[in-house]
């Protein structure tokens, strides 16, 4: 959150229960999102109070046993989610899992050693259509406009 915040990515809601689960039960949760590379799940309920007015409350899965920068890397990516949902922005799925995956190329650019810098070939290279192209056409947005320029052109 710490990062985010030196980016211009503030508000994030507090006190997200993040459950650590195997493989088997993280895909039990993603449902047709479900797929063997997945480490992390963000479930979006929301409910209605007395009042009427909606509430949400967010559920973080993340796939027990990641090492400590990964783990750090793929919770961004779904504290991401949640930031979108808060901000009612809406992306097509690919611009929604780019801007997310930038939240992983923060935290593996950061970290700056040679286990972040794997990951971020691999974030370049992949060739998912959703998850690869749509962080590729995010990233080249965040390289020609900076984070606070991309952040406000989301927010407005």
């Amino acid at each position: 959150i710490s990062q985010f915040e030196k980016v211009g990515i503030t508000q994030i809601a507090e006190n997200i229960p993040i459950n650590l689960v195997n493989l088997q039960q993280l895909n039990k949760k993603a449902g047709e999102w479900s797929h063997s590379k997945l480490k992390g799940f963000t479930i979006i309920d929301s409910i209605l109070r007395n009042t009427n007015q909606p509430v949400s409350l967010y559920h973080i899965s993340l796939l027990f046993g990641l090492p400590r920068i990964e783990f750090e890397a793929v919770l961004a990516h779904e504290l991401l989610h949640v930031w979108l949902h808060l901000n009612k922005i809406t992306l097509s799925l690919a611009s929604t899992e780019g801007f997310c995956n930038l939240g992983s190329y923060l935290i593996y650019k950061n970290d700056n050693t040679q286990f972040s810098s794997i990951h971020l070939k691999a974030m370049d290279t992949s060739k998912d259509i959703v998850y690869g192209k749509g962080y590729r056409e995010m990233k080249v947005q965040l390289e020609k406009l900076g984070w606070k320029k991309l952040i406000r052109n989301l927010l407005y």
